[in-house]
């Protein structure tokens, strides 16, 4: 008898626990969807709203060097920025991919590549899937970045826990920085200090799971028939390595475009044009911007 008793006492538990778990969590996912905060607004909209023609992803890089309403005056098409910042990388980009063509298939993706994207890079690992919490279910290739994680079945069972990174952000997240007309592009405002600085080195071996899930991104783009180009923006001061030798390989074997700005002359030691050494600040990403519109204008329209 206390037996049966226990186990209708954990039954109702258990279904409390669903029932507050489900509805907090549904209160928590709209605020999320209100929050003007960086990392919610764009991670949100890339996943779960864009609807855009043009759709540039990648890392912080990509979210400060490209103006949506440049290309959208050249081309004549919606464009939206889905990048984010904190060293996103592939495990992110590739679940951020598997939710939007869950909704709907863009007509061109400009994919800013970087070396965490298929090098054994510190501090950008299986981690960066995590910020696809939110969108636990929406797709497979999503779901399956969370399982590389480790964290797919604590979101999957709990509504409340996808949000827990992000509380913060919910509570305060009216007050957020992003303006929303910009379209995704966060500028950065200011010129950098060129004290004592050096070329960023990479010496670490290439990934293989990374570079894996690099080549399945692009052959999901292909299977849709998205036009699909990776490209790499410039730096201030460069490595004398050929970082890019991966990619730009993987592209050719692909027969995708790789536009390589990393050395361009009319931005590489032009401290004016630069916010840090490896961003442009709002006047170089309008500059490039424009550059990069008039470069690729082919490659959008045929």
């Amino acid at each position: 008898m206390k037996m049966k008793k226990l186990i209708i006492h954990i039954v109702i538990i258990s279904g409390l626990f669903f029932v507050i778990d489900r509805t907090v969590g549904l209160i928590l996912k709209q605020l999320y969807s209100q929050s003007n905060a960086t990392d919610e607004y764009k991670i949100g909209y890339a996943n779960a709203e864009t609807t855009d023609d043009l759709l540039f992803m990648g890392s912080s890089r990509c979210l400060h060097h490209f103006v949506p309403s440049i290309f959208e005056e050249a081309y004549g098409q919606s464009c939206f920025n889905a990048a984010d910042w904190g060293i996103k990388n592939i495990y992110y980009h590739y679940g951020l991919l598997g939710n939007i063509l869950s909704r709907y298939t863009p007509k061109a993706i400009v994919f800013e590549i970087h070396p965490c994207d298929y090098l054994d890079t510190p501090y950008s690992g299986t981690e960066r899937a995590g910020s696809l919490a939110p969108f636990c279910g929406m797709s497979a290739q999503c779901d399956e970045m969370l399982k590389i994680s480790g964290k797919y079945w604590p979101y999957k069972l709990s509504s409340v826990y996808r949000y827990t990174g992000s509380l913060p952000a919910l509570i305060f997240g009216h007050w957020g920085g992003m303006d929303r007309s910009l379209k995704g592009w966060k500028p950065l405002d200011g010129q950098m200090d060129t004290t004592g600085l050096k070329a960023e080195e990479f010496p670490f071996p290439i990934h293989q799971e990374k570079f894996r899930l690099l080549e399945r991104f692009i052959q999901d783009c292909q299977a849709k028939g998205i036009r699909l180009c990776l490209i790499v923006s410039p730096m201030y001061i460069c490595t004398g390595q050929d970082v890019f030798k991966a990619p730009r390989d993987l592209a050719k074997q692909y027969g995708i475009p790789f536009y390589d700005y990393f050395r361009d002359p009319q931005f590489m030691g032009h401290a004016e044009l630069f916010y840090d050494y490896g961003h442009l600040n709002r006047e170089g990403a309008i500059l490039f911007s424009k550059k990069v519109s008039n470069d690729l204008k082919d490659f959008i329209k045929n």
